[in-house]
């Protein structure tokens, strides 16, 4: 059978129409994949610090026992490093603060800081005793340790410490901008005890020595602005330092919507 010459270019050309359809469709295909690719923005690879770091021993008030921070590091860049950290601050710990500098506690006997929040991540203290070898953690889970202070004036001997949970602003550090609970337990960090809640920044307390009683102030962050300032809401709660807890407020609800302004 003869093809005229319509047919038969016809017959030599679909072929290569189905292949440069193939290659069409090949193109649009990566086309779109670099597109959703590009949509989307390229995620570095992050390597976590997993490194606990031990820091040096110290004194809980207890002769025959010693205290270590434990912990890790933000891993922050090297342009964060130069504005935090200061000449002696390579090591994970806890600096002895002084009266002149100003205490974070103004009525402890001793205080310690972790004067770089922003660098390293105090997560745990490790209590030891030296008389029995016998090592064992403060917290069973990690929290963000930022001071503790020593109490012995007290008619039941504590160590309080001021502790991050939550990280409020989203900052990815646990520092004082968060909401610091107040912590307390024996000098051999037993009975470890929440005073204030998660949600609230403990700030201050007033001791009362022939009541044995402890007003503790925070503040609220009532606006939800993720900051806590002086404008924002304060609160009281009581603590009884025989039997701490969890500290009871001391104005109802009640009480503090009647002195709302209107």
């Amino acid at each position: 059978m003869r093809l005229d010459p319509i047919h038969l270019f016809s017959f030599y050309t679909k072929p290569i129409q189905r292949h440069m359809r193939s290659i069409h469709f090949f193109f649009i295909a990566c086309l779109l994949v670099s597109t959703s690719a590009c949509g989307k923005p390229r995620q570095e690879p992050t390597k976590a610090n997993t490194s606990i770091i031990i820091g040096d021993p110290m004194d809980c008030g207890i002769d025959s026992m010693v205290i270590f921070p434990t912990g890790t590091c933000y891993l922050p860049s090297k342009e964060d490093r130069k504005k935090e950290r200061t000449e002696d601050s390579g090591i994970l710990s806890f600096k002895e603060n002084t009266k002149e500098k100003g205490y974070n506690d103004r009525m402890a006997n001793k205080e310690f800081v972790n004067n770089d929040e922003n660098i390293f991540d105090i997560r745990n203290i490790l209590f030891h005793d030296l008389n029995t070898g016998v090592s064992y953690p403060l917290l069973k889970d990690t929290a963000h340790i930022l001071s503790f202070a020593l109490h012995k004036e007290f008619s039941n001997p504590q160590i309080f410490y001021r502790i991050v949970m939550k990280d409020h602003n989203g900052d990815k550090v646990y520092n004082s901008a968060d909401p610091v609970m107040l912590f307390t337990s024996d000098l051999n960090g037993k009975n470890l005890v929440q005073v204030t809640p998660n949600n609230e920044k403990f700030i201050d307390y007033f001791y009362y020595p022939k009541t044995q009683k402890i007003l503790v102030k925070s503040i609220i962050d009532r606006n939800d602005d993720k900051k806590f300032t002086n404008s924002d809401e304060t609160n009281f709660r009581e603590l009884n330092i025989k039997e701490p807890a969890l500290g009871r407020e001391i104005f109802s609800k009640e009480l503090k919507d009647s002195l709302r302004i209107q």
